[in-house]
């Protein structure tokens, strides 16, 4: 992969959306760090995170960043291994280097979560209000499934790792999702006044990738700690009573209080204050099953 190179395939034969990134307008709305990092879309993978993930174990150890969209991914999963195609979204990963023992790697999904909401408040001021963040990885508008957040890390060396962030975003309500994951979703334009099908998404692809940049500077340098109060702030459930279950069977329950300085949930509950890894937990609010 190139710097700043953008690689477009064949179309497949399969329908694509009818949003398109414009490259150059996309070059041109990069700042700082974002600008240098290596960038490729595609019609069609199997799934960008892992794409990354054999990238990563390629190319020399650098200071820039990589991203690969793909219109459509086959073989694309979620958290706990949950496919996801996110034809009627935008779906993309981004391998981020970090010079930084494992150790330093706590907090980092809500980190990239609230550089999301970040970039979708620079975006559309309205859109940004609207947006809440759940705990550990995903964003909300009232309730319903906006992005969710994936990473994996590929060790480069020592205190070397690139880490591989896999974002699915819901650019408009699929109602085929929404049937098929038996659950209501979110999607950007509808709080939005308007949304302009060619020149948005790449607006909104030019937000995520300078406020990733700026993420990374800053957790590089300080990790999520100074970024702790600002994602309580916008967290969906604080001060809520919610559930956290494993494959569905309760493990804990009590009243959200936020997140601390190494991204840990702040749970209330009869015996005291709790802080609670992510793991493999799910978040739902107390009146919702599993």
């Amino acid at each position: 992969m190139t710097a700043a190179s953008i690689d477009s395939p064949a179309s497949s034969s399969s329908l694509p959306p009818a949003w398109r990134i414009d490259p150059g307008r996309l070059q041109a709305a990069l700042v700082e760090d974002a600008k240098a990092w290596q960038l490729e879309i595609v019609e069609e993978t199997g799934s960008t995170n892992a794409d990354l993930v054999q990238a990563c174990r390629r190319v020399p150890w650098g200071e820039a960043g990589m991203l690969r969209l793909a219109y459509r991914q086959t073989a694309g999963r979620g958290r706990q291994g949950r496919p996801w195609q996110g034809q009627a979204g935008m779906t993309f990963s981004v391998a981020m280097p970090l010079a930084l023992p494992p150790a330093r790697l706590a907090g980092l999904s809500l980190a990239v979560g609230l550089a999301l909401a970040d970039a979708l408040s620079d975006l559309d001021a309205r859109l940004g209000k609207a947006v809440g963040l759940k705990w550990p990885n995903d964003l909300q508008i009232d309730g319903r499934k906006l992005a969710g957040i994936l990473i994996e890390s590929v060790p480069a060396g020592p205190q070397r790792i690139w880490a591989v962030v896999g974002i699915g975003l819901n650019l408009v309500r699929d109602a085929a999702m929404e049937t098929a994951l038996g659950r209501s979703l979110a999607g950007v334009t509808e709080c939005m006044d308007r949304f302009d099908p060619q020149h948005g998404p790449t607006d909104l692809l030019a937000a995520v990738l300078n406020r990733l940049a700026a993420m990374r500077t800053a957790f590089l340098a300080d990790g999520f700690a100074p970024m702790a109060r600002r994602w309580s702030a916008r967290d969906a459930y604080r001060d809520q009573p919610v559930r956290l279950l494993h494959d569905g069977a309760l493990q804990a329950e009590g009243m959200a209080r936020g997140v601390d300085e190494e991204g840990h949930l702040l749970l209330e509950t009869a015996t005291g204050l709790q802080r609670i890894a992510s793991g493999e937990l799910s978040l739902r609010p107390a009146g919702e099953g599993a």
